[in-house]
Parts: C-alpha cells; sequence; structure tokens
C-alpha cells in the first residue's frame, strides 16, 4: 500500500488547517471593513469576484503542475519532477506578472464593463481594492505552485505554515492600517498584499531546502524542457479553461446580484465568504485526493486510486455534512458579526442557510469527485461537464430566474444549486463506471 492511516491523516489534516486558514483572511477582511459601512464591502466583494477569475486559473496551473510532479514522484523519476517544478515557477511567475499589469493597466475599464449597475460609491472603494489585488498575483500564483509541489511531495506541512502566517500577519496588519491608520478599504488590500508576500516568501524559503524530494537546489538553469511543458499544459489548461469560464460565468451572475441593489450586494458577498469559509475545509480533502490518487496513477496502482479515493470521498461527506449543519444553525450570530442593517441580515441569513442545504447534500460530488478525475489526467471531461451545466444552470437560469421570480437574490443561488446537482450526478456517474483510471500523460 503506497499510504497508511497514518500517512494520510499527516497528509489531510495539514490541508484542512490550511484551507482554514487561508479562509480567514477573506472573513478577516471583510469583519475589520465593516465598520467602514457595506459600501467598502460591497467594493470589496465586486473586486473578489474578479479576483476569484484570476486565482483559480492560477490555482489550475499550478494544479496541473503538482499532479505531473506527484505522478513522476509515483513513479520514482524524481529528475522529472524537479524539471517539471521548474518549468511550473517560471511559469507561474510570467503568467502572473502578465495578468496584474494588464489588470493595473484597465482597473477603471473592467470594474465599469463588468458592473454598469453599481453605485458610484461602491465602484470608487472597488478600484482601490482592485489595484492592490492585482499587484498580489504573483504572489498568489507563486505560493499555489509551492504549495501544489509540496502537496505533491505529501508534505502538506509546509503549505499549512505559509497559510498561517500569511493569515496571522494579515489580520495584524489590518488592525494596523484599517484600525490604527484609518486606511479603509486601502488598508484591507495592503494588508492582504503584505501578508501573502511574507507567506510567498516562507514556502520559496522552504523550497530551498536540500532535503526534499522536490527543491530549488536540484533546479539549476532556465532551459526550457519540451516534453515536460507539454504535459504540464496538457493537464492545466483545459484545468485553467474549467476554472477560467466557471468564474466568467460567476462574474456574469455577480452582474445579476448587482442589479438588485446594494443591500443584495453586501448580502451576497457576506453569504459567499461564509460559503468558501464552509467549503475550505472539504475542498482541502480534495487536494489530498490529487496527490494520493496522482501517486497512485503515477506507480500504476489503479486499483488503490480506486479505494482510496472511495474512503477519502466518504470522509468527505461526512465533513462537509457538519460544517453545512453549524452554519445552517448559526447563520444569525455569523451574519450578526458584520454589523449589517435589519434588511440586509436577514437576506444573509436566508443564503447562508439554503447553501449549507446544498452543500451538505451535493458539494462533494460537484467538485471533490473531479479532483479525483484531475490526478488521473481525466481533465477534458471535466472541462466539458463545467461548460455545459455552468452555462446552462448557474448563468442561464440566474437570468430567467430575475425575470420570471420576485425573490431577489436568492434566485442567484438557486441557480447555482442546480448546477452543482446536475454536475454532481454526472461526476458520480464517472467516478463509479471507472473510465477514469485509462487516462495516461505520462
Amino acid at each position: 500500500m503506497l499510504f497508511n492511516r497514518k500517512s494520510l491523516i499527516n497528509l489531510m489534516v495539514p490541508l484542512i488547517l490550511e484551507q482554514i486558514f487561508l479562509g480567514t483572511i477573506g472573513i478577516a477582511d471583510m469583519v475589520m471593513v465593516a465598520p467602514v459601512g457595506e459600501t467598502a464591502i460591497s467594493g470589496i466583494s465586486l473586486v473578489n469576484s474578479i479576483n476569484m477569475l484570476f486565482q483559480s486559473m492560477f490555482s489550475a496551473l499550478a494544479a496541473g503542475g503538482g499532479i505531473l510532479a506527484s505522478q513522476y514522484l509515483g513513479k520514482r523519476e524524481r529528475d522529472h519532477a524537479n524539471g517539471t517544478a521548474r518549468q511550473l515557477l517560471v511559469l507561474s511567475l510570467c503568467f502572473s506578472a502578465a495578468i496584474a499589469a494588464v489588470c493595473c493597466a484597465g482597473n477603471q475599464w473592467f470594474l465599469r464593463r463588468l458592473f454598469p449597475t453599481a453605485e458610484a460609491a461602491v465602484l470608487k472603494e472597488a478600484v482601490t481594492y482592485f489595484y492592490l489585488s492585482a499587484l498580489a498575483y504573483p504572489c498568489i500564483m507563486v505560493f499555489d505552485a509551492c504549495g501544489a509541489l509540496f502537496r505533491g511531495m505529501g508534505e502538506s506541512r509546509i503549505p499549512l505554515c505559509g497559510s498561517s502566517l500569511m493569515c496571522v500577519g494579515n489580520i495584524f496588519l489590518n488592525a494596523i492600517f484599517i484600525f490604527g491608520l484609518d486606511w479603509g478599504v486601502f488598508g484591507a488590500g495592503f494588508a492582504s498584499l503584505c501578508a501573502k508576500a511574507i507567506g510567498t516568501a516562507l514556502l520559496l524559503w522552504f523550497l530551498s531546502k536540500r532535503r526534499f524530494s522536490i527543491s530549488l537546489r536540484h533546479m539549476a538553469g532556465l532551459r526550457a524542457e519540451p516534453v515536460i511543458l507539454k504535459n504540464i499544459f496538457r493537464l492545466a489548461v483545459p484545468m485553467a479553461m474549467e476554472d477560467g469560464i466557471f468564474h466568467v460565468g460567476k462574474l456574469l451572475v455577480q452582474g445579476v446580484v448587482t442589479s438588485y441593489g446594494t443591500t443584495a450586494i453586501a448580502a451576497n458577498a457576506v453569504a459567499l465568504t461564509v460559503a468558501d469559509f464552509t467549503q475550505m475545509p472539504v475542498y482541502a480533502i480534495g487536494l489530498g485526493l490529487t496527490t494520493v490518487v496522482g501517486q497512485c496513477i503515477g506507480a500504476g496502482e489503479t486499483g488503490q486510486a480506486r479505494r482510496y479515493a472511495g474512503n477519502i470521498l466518504k470522509v468527505s461527506f461526512v465533513l462537509a455534512a457538519v460544517l453545512s449543519a453549524a452554519t445552517f444553525i448559526g447563520a444569525e450570530p455569523i451574519a450578526r458579526l458584520y454589523q449589517l442593517t435589519q434588511e440586509t441580515k436577514e437576506t444573509t441569513m436566508s443564503l447562508i442557510r439554503f447553501h449549507a442545504l446544498i452543500c451538505g447534500t451535493v458539494w462533494v460530488c460537484a467538485f471533490n469527485i473531479p479532483c479525483v478525475l484531475r490526478a488521473a489526467s481525466d481533465v477534458n471531461f471535466n472541462l466539458a461537464v463545467s461548460i455545459f451545466s455552468m452555462w446552462l444552470f448557474r448563468v442561464g437560469f440566474s437570468y430567467v430566474f430575475r425575470e420570471t421570480t420576485d425573490i431577489g437574490v436568492l434566485s442567484v443561488w438557486m441557480a447555482m444549486g442546480m448546477d452543482w446537482l446536475f454536475r454532481g450526478a454526472v461526476y458520480m456517474a464517472r467516478f463509479l463506471n471507472g473510465a477514469w483510471l485509462h487516462k495516461r500523460f505520462i
């Protein structure tokens, strides 16, 4: 057996803690900027919907390299694993720097085109936050790449160190910049930028250590390696397209939310933050699945891949149900933390409770099973399902419900639930029929 119970626990627990720490960064920004007003919360929310688009693309590129590295390690091909890491880090820095430059140059143009119905005060706060968010993109991309490489090695405690330092640093700097210096939204964005730079520097320092299977000291030279680059792109491009198209759809849906007014924007922003925090520990198990299944596939152990995936998915279901039940019960005290008006608080509570119902039942099928498929290089199937489901259900029905119902922003979340239900059913069928076990990239 490639993994015993102890090694799985040592892999999964740090991943779960890491995602919890990362989730608190978004919550901290929202909670600590709340005294500035709902306009500030709404401005940050609009930018975060753009951030999620680019961060998902960064994560997909990093995950593609991490999966390939884990498969090489499973085959005991350490030199190829280090070559993959070298190519991944160079690609990450170049790609994220280019995106950051474009976003800084087109800041106001992007925001006005994407959110034409947003109030002027909300857009003003969004412009400030977007500049600082874009400057942090290279840090985020390199952090994701390093984290994916460490997870590919099974060293999940190292990304946890980076995430915990990032989280603590973000909260500490928020307190200084928002409350001490009264910098408002600028303070929240600048604190996040500094915290992400610190966390990224720590992971690069760890990656420089020779004791790991993949190390910067084993990556001398920046020569192009066509075969490795080709394999990274074959994995990463479909994953990036899947996540990118998914989040473009979410941006269009955010436009629907914006049309309901500032109250809906603020409620949606808070509910999304809580939803992300609920999902992150379960998503962490998906990251662990990528490592476990990737190494099994690389070693040719398809039976172990299926067995580990089935058992770990069961744990995912239980954790999702427990966390969803907790947020359903605690919706009111959670909403109270954000110092919202009564109308916004009631809307927020309804969104949190609706999310708890669908997250506890179908989220794992819709988002953790695809992690298994990706780890086995079954990326094109994921891409096709994601595009179809996102645009038909989440985007299409958001507009249909807006025109045919009067239930407000909740209609957007209903469309999201339809999307999750469809893709979850399709992915579960794919997992059970075993077609994903027969893909090979290396």
